[in-house]
């Protein structure tokens, strides 16, 4: 019978407590994982908020997005934490968590950036796929109007969505409104 119990106890995992963590490159297979973790947390009802807990470099947006729409579509809120590097799409995803319950800790990296693109073909291919280009840096341009403090494409394109990197401080993402809380660490007594 011990067996049976730690076995049990050993399949109870992060998922037993609302739990999600995201981590490393979102693909379209950390996306479906996600998405499908969200959408059994609103199936089942046996947890009041969902944490997920973020650690991402950031990646594809239209796998971001997917998650991203999941959250927002979601009866059951989802609160945010950004551990290690919230970066890219990492922070996206980060920022669409429930206001007032973003929360990064003190040593977190955080980037902000325009997306880059990775295309070939022919010129007329070339030409059709800037529309999507188009259109993805109007997403993104949206999204950080929606969830963060600035209030102009013209004040995004100015700082966190300029032509080269914006790494910000914990400070700095408080002050823009992209999180909320600075999780202060504990210290060990010696």
């Amino acid at each position: 019978m011990a067996k049976d119990g730690n076995k049990q106890q050993k399949e109870n995992g992060l998922s037993d407590y609302g739990i999600i963590y995201l981590s490393g490159a979102i693909d379209a297979g950390t996306a479906e994982g996600v998405c499908k973790e969200i959408i059994e947390y609103n199936i089942r009802g046996e947890v009041n908020q969902i944490q997920m807990i973020i650690n991402s470099p950031g990646g594809s947006c239209p796998a971001g997005f997917s998650i991203i729409d999941i959250m927002e579509w979601s009866r059951i809120p989802i609160y945010t934490t950004g551990i290690g590097m919230i970066a890219s799409m990492g922070l996206l995803v980060f920022m669409t968590g429930e206001r007032g319950r973003r929360v990064i800790t003190p040593r977190t990296s955080i980037l902000s950036h325009r997306f880059s693109a990775f295309n070939f073909g022919n010129h007329s291919q070339l030409i059709a796929s800037r529309k999507e280009e188009d259109l993805e840096h109007e997403r993104i341009l949206q999204h950080y109007l929606s969830y963060s403090n600035s209030s102009s494409r013209e004040e995004l394109e100015s700082y966190l969505l300029r032509d080269v990197d914006t790494w910000l401080s914990p400070e700095e993402a408080i002050q823009y409104g992209l999180a909320d809380i600075i999780e202060p660490l504990r210290t060990r007594s010696h």
